[in-house]
């Protein structure tokens, strides 16, 4: 029993001098500071890049021809030609439609006949009057019906001549909207022009009238061929259109003459409208941003270390974003492990180049 308890008494004094000595130990170790360090935190990291930086809205928008002429039948018949067909050209005053009206035909046949037999009638009737063998009545009677024969006949002919339609414009034509051998009333229409002056229609949400979209913005707008060319807004509607709710928004299409005949009246473009241009602004990466309220930041690397730097944003545009803040061209910036990083914490910076998205 005596044995067992020295034994007691033996392992509780090897515990206590275990932790004294685990304890001196430390000690020792703090007060000689030689406690172990953190690791530097592993970033990526590059230099803010210089470039044009431009707030856009990108849409996609219809060629639409400047002036669109319908052209309407004005008697009635049977379209007997359509000279032109769908995307041809046309000149101002070149024919486009031939109606064939049969009964004014007849018409005119009997009118042209009454004119001539009234008007020798008339002639007839002067000289015998002259030759006092007829009353002065019956050639004024005479002369009266020539006239009436001659405005009838005129009217008629007037109504013949509508039935060839003639271009008001030089363009193209941009659909039929009748068929040869169709029966046509006034007031149908019968093919759809437009001149050669282009523009382009974008239907834009309100929300980005309100964000900025109002007539002299400027627009980028390409075609299916890979072309860009500069334009700018000229007339936005009042109303909205469509069950969309859009509003129609209008430019020029400016494209050069050989590109002209290529554009097709409905085909699409690429339109992006710029809100906002700033030449050779301060920009790094979207992933570089941090933000924790009201407050924009970045970690600069300077000397191995991070730093935290309140930025002000700006344009934001293909993965970059415009900053503003004072730097020394020297300071990285951080683009990777931003959670690890606090202010003067050490790091160890991997710099990269930057590739444009």
């Amino acid at each position: 029993m005596k044995n067992k308890k020295i034994s007691s008494n033996r392992l509780a004094l090897l515990s206590a001098l275990t932790v004294f000595t685990t304890l001196a130990f430390t000690s020792c170790t703090e007060k000689n500071g030689d406690r172990p360090k953190d690791r530097p935190v592993a970033v990526r990291a590059m230099k803010p890049i210089m470039t044009d930086m431009q707030n856009r809205l990108s849409y996609v928008g219809t060629v639409h021809a400047n002036r669109e002429v319908r052209v309407i039948a004005q008697v009635q018949g049977t379209v007997v030609k359509l000279p032109k067909p769908a995307g041809a050209a046309i000149q101002i005053g070149e024919l486009v439609a031939e109606i064939d009206v049969p009964d004014l035909r007849a018409n005119a046949e009997r009118l042209t006949a009454e004119r001539d037999y009234w008007c020798r009638r008339q002639e007839s009737d002067q000289r015998l009057v002259q030759a006092e063998a007829l009353p002065a009545e019956q050639a004024e009677a005479s002369l009266r019906a020539c006239r009436s024969a001659k405005a009838a006949l005129a009217e008629v002919e007037a109504r013949l001549a509508k039935a060839k339609e003639h271009s008001p414009i030089a363009g193209k034509v941009l659909a039929w909207l009748a068929e040869p051998g169709q029966h046509v009333m006034p007031g149908q229409p019968i093919l759809l022009l437009g001149d050669n002056n282009l523009e382009i229609h974008v239907e834009v949400v309100e929300e980005d009238l309100r964000r900025g979209i109002q007539i002299s913005t400027p627009a980028q707008v390409r075609d299916w061929q890979g072309n860009e060319f500069q334009s700018k807004v000229v007339e936005v509607a009042p109303v909205t259109s469509g069950a969309a709710r859009t509003f129609t928004v209008e430019m020029p299409m400016p494209s050069p003459d050989n590109h002209r005949e290529n554009l097709r009246i409905g085909a699409s473009m690429r339109v992006d409208f710029i809100l906002a241009a700033n030449r050779s602004a301060l920009a790094v990466p979207v992933e570089a941003i941090i933000r924790q309220g009201d407050k924009t930041h970045v970690f600069l690397i300077r000397q191995e270390r991070a730093r935290k730097q309140e930025v002000t944003t700006g344009i934001e545009q293909e993965g970059l974003v415009e900053v503003l803040f004072l730097w020394n061209q020297d300071d990285l910036v951080a683009v990777s492990n931003l959670g690890s990083l606090k202010d003067s914490v050490e790091v160890f910076p991997v710099e990269i180049e930057y590739a444009r998205q």
